[in-house]
C-alpha cells in the first residue's frame, strides 16, 4: 500500500507528519510523493491564517481528485468542525490529538469505512500525545517537539483554540529521543513546540532551562537551538544559566509583533516595549553578540501611521538580525475580530515593505558587526565543487570547503548578497 503526505504550516506539523510516516512505514506502507498516485493521502493542515486555510482546502480537493482515501488532521479541523472537512472530501478527520492512531484509522478507511470523526475537545485534562521520530530525516539537524498547546490567547491568534492548553512532554522522553537521533549522526537539535517558553509548567518544578542543561550533557549533540520563544522567558536567571551552556547557539527568535505599546495592548501580548527591551538586554548581557530575530505584524486592527512608526523606531533600536514581517490577517473565532479599524490591504502591503527594507538594513549591520570574529559553521548542502553551505551559530549562512555534517571553525571576512564570506581557520 502507498501513502502520501502533505504538511502545511510550522515545524511542529512537520515533526508530527514525520512521526505518522514512521508509524505507517513500520506497518509496511510505502511512502510516495504527494503528486503521485497513492492508496491513502494524509494532509496535516495549518489554520494560522485564511491563506493557510485556503491552501489546506486545495490540498484536500487535490487528494480527492487522485482517487485515494483522504485523512485530514491538524489545526484546521480542530479549530473548525468535522462536517466542513467531510464536505471537502475527507474520509477521516483527526485534529491535533490522536495522530498516534493513524495506522488503525488508515486500515479502517481502506476497508471501506468513511466519516471517521476523531475530533475531541482539548482541555487541561488532556495529556501530551507521545509521538516520536527515530530516523534521521536530515543528516545535520533535527526538530524535536517538546510541548503542545498555548495558554496565551493573543487577540489575533487562533492557535490556542486549535492546539488546546499547554501540555509538556516528559523530560525523559525528550532526552531519549535526542540520544537516539544524535547517535545516528545528527549534530544540531532544534527544540520546537507551540509555546516553547511554557515547557514544564504542567509537569512540576522543571522548566526549559533544566531541559537545556540536561541536553548539554548528551555527547553526540554538538549544537542546541531554540525555535521561537516568548520575551518573558529571557529573564536574567535564564540568560545567565543558558550562557553557561557551550552547545546552545547564541540565536534567539523572540516574537515582538509590534513596537507600539497601544498595539501590543490590543494584541493582548502581555508585555510593553520597554519590558521587551529589558529581556533582550538580559540576553546581550550574558551572550557575545547574540543574533536576535523576530516576527512583526503590520496593519493590525486600528494601527495608525504613528503606531507603525513606533514599531519601526523600536525595531531599529533593538537592532534585530532578521525581521519576519507579515500583514495582519483576520481570523474568525479570535478576539481581534471584535476590534474596529480595518486597515486597507494596500496600506498593509506598504508597511510590510518598509519592515522588510528595515530588516535587510539591520541584517547587514549585524552581519558586518561579526567581521573579524571566529564562528563555527555546520555544513548542510553540498555543491559539486567540494564546498557546502551551512549556518554559523548565529544563524547566518556561509559556504566553505567541506561535506554535509562537517563543523568548521571560520573567521568572518565580509558580507555580500545576504551571505557571510568566511575563511576556514
Amino acid at each position: 500500500m502507498k501513502a502520501a503526505y502533505c504538511t502545511l504550516g510550522c515545524k511542529v506539523n512537520k515533526y508530527e507528519t514525520d512521526a505518522m510516516t514512521e508509524i505507517l512505514e513500520g506497518a509496511g506502507y510505502v511512502t510516495v510523493p504527494f503528486e503521485e498516485k497513492a492508496d491513502v493521502y494524509v494532509i496535516n493542515t495549518c489554520t494560522v491564517t485564511q491563506v493557510a486555510d485556503r491552501k489546506s482546502r486545495q490540498m484536500i480537493s487535490r487528494a480527492r481528485r487522485e482517487g485515494g482515501k483522504v485523512i485530514v488532521c491538524g489545526c484546521m479541523p480542530q479549530a473548525g468542525n468535522a462536517e466542513e472537512i467531510f464536505a471537502l472530501g475527507a474520509d477521516a478527520v483527526i485534529g491535533t490529538d490522536g495522530r498516534k492512531d493513524i495506522l488503525s484509522i488508515t486500515e479502517r478507511i481502506l476497508k471501506g469505512e468513511t466519516g471517521i470523526n476523531m475530533l475531541h475537545r482539548l482541555s487541561f485534562d488532556t495529556s501530551y500525545e507521545e509521538l516520536s521520530v527515530s530516523r534521521v530525516h536530515e543528516r545535520t539537524r533535527a526538530n524535536i517537539k517538546i510541548c503542545d498547546g498555548c495558554n496565551m490567547f493573543c487577540s489575533y491568534c487562533i492557535i490556542p483554540y486549535a492546539r488546546g492548553p499547554v501540555r509538556s512532554r516528559t523530560m525523559d522522553s525528550v532526552l531519549k529521543e535526542i540520544e537516539e537521533i544524535s547517535d545516528k549522526g545528527t549534530k544540531e537539535i532544534i527544540l520546537t513546540g507551540i509555546h516553547v517558553a511554557s515547557y514544564g509548567i504542567d509537569l512540576g518544578k522543571e522548566r526549559l532551562i533544566d531541559l537545556l542543561e540536561r541536553i548539554e550533557d548528551i555527547r553526540g549533540v554538538k549544537r542546541i537551538r531554540l525555535s521561537s520563544v516568548e520575551p518573558s522567558l529571557l529573564s536574567e536567571d535564564f540568560s545567565r544559566r543558558a550562557s553557561a551552556l557551550s552547545k546552545l547557539c547564541p540565536h534567539f527568535h523572540v516574537s515582538l509583533q509590534s513596537g507600539s505599546d497601544t498595539v501590543l495592548k490590543r494584541m493582548n501580548r502581555r508585555y510593553t516595549s520597554s519590558e521587551y527591551e529589558g529581556y533582550i538586554d538580559n540576553v546581550r548581557k550574558y551572550f557575545d553578540r547574540p543574533a536576535i530575530t523576530t516576527d512583526i505584524i503590520a496593519g493590525f486592527q486600528g494601527e495608525t501611521e504613528g503606531e507603525f512608526e513606533e514599531t519601526l523606531a523600536f525595531a531599529e533600536k533593538i537592532g534585530f538580525s532578521r525581521i519576519h514581517a507579515f500583514p495582519y490577517s483576520k481570523r474568525k473565532g479570535t478576539k481581534a475580530m471584535e476590534l474596529k479599524g480595518d486597515i486597507r490591504n494596500s496600506v498593509k502591503k506598504e508597511r510590510v515593505r518598509r519592515l522588510i527594507e528595515l530588516g535587510e538594513a539591520l541584517r547587514e549591520r549585524y552581519a558586518r558587526s561579526l567581521i573579524g570574529s571566529v564562528n563555527r559553521v555546520l555544513l548542510e548542502t553540498e555543491h559539486g565543487d567540494g564546498t557546502a553551505d551551512g549556518y554559523i551559530e548565529r544563524y547566518l549562512e556561509t559556504s566553505v570547503k567541506g561535506s554535509s555534517g562537517d563543523i568548521k571553525e571560520v573567521i568572518v571576512k565580509d558580507y555580500k548578497d545576504d551571505r557571510l564570506i568566511c575563511e576556514e581557520l
